[in-house]
Order: structure tokens, then sequence, then C-alpha cells
């Protein structure tokens, strides 16, 4: 019996939070929804996710895009490709306590690259960051 693409995600997910790598910093990440190509994701902002001014950290939010947008891109691809650009554009602060999500989805694969796209809103459904993230996946 195949997998589901939700239960694919969960195990990818549950795999790479229990990881040495750095890439385990999403160990408090659940996934919500999943299609081929396109997860959904939570995640509670905690005191171990803030900057020294007391909101999401920038660089978690970078990873959130580089890791979850590769999530999305192995539900299809069945490989993470290598990063060849990466875009954050921070709009709004997420404060503690409060629950993220974030969709990423691959826009387009090419002969060579894969175009994806994330986006982070706050519980009041406001965009805090969007990012774009190229991947070079081969031929």
């Amino acid at each position: 019996m195949a997998s589901s693409p939700l239960q694919v995600m969960r195990q990818i997910v549950q795999h790479v939070s229990k990881s040495k790598g750095f890439d385990k910093v999403i160990d408090k990440v659940q996934v919500v929804s999943a299609v081929p190509g396109k997860g959904v994701f939570e995640m509670k902002v905690a005191d171990e996710h803030l900057n020294m001014p007391g909101t999401l950290h920038g660089g978690l939010t970078a990873t959130l895009v580089d890791v979850l947008t590769t999530f999305a891109l192995l539900s299809v691809e069945g490989k993470p490709g290598v990063s060849t650009d990466l875009h954050v554009s921070y709009m709004k602060a997420a404060k503690p306590g409060e629950t993220i999500t974030i969709t990423a989805e691959v826009l387009k694969r090419g002969r060579t690259l894969a175009y994806t796209r994330a986006e982070i809103k706050n519980e009041q459904g406001d965009m805090v960051a969007q990012g774009l993230h190229t991947k070079h996946v081969g031929n």
C-alpha cells in the first residue's frame, strides 16, 4: 500500500528533526496537509526561536523557507537538490506564543532548476515573511 503525501511529509519532518545536523531546528514544526509539490506546516513560536528583541529570529525564518520548500520538492522530485538562491522578505514580526503557518510549494521544475516559494503567516493571516528558493536538481 502506497503512502499518502501527508504520511510521507510527516515521515520526512520526523526524520530530519531527529538528525544531528542544523536542520533539526525544525523539530517543533507540524505537518498540517500535503499534496505532491506542496505542504502546509505549523509551528508555535517559542522562546528558543526568538531574537534579542523577542520576536521570531530571521535566521530561523530563512531556515524554515529553506527546509520546508526542500520538503515540498522532495515530495515530487525524490531528491533535495542543491540551493542556488534563497531570498526572504520579512514583513511582520511573529511573537512568542503565536502559531505561524508556513505554506511551501514547488512553482516550477525545469530541466536543471526547481523554483519554490514559502509564505509564513501569523494566526491573523498577516504575512510574516515570504521566501523564494531556487534549487539545482540536475537533468
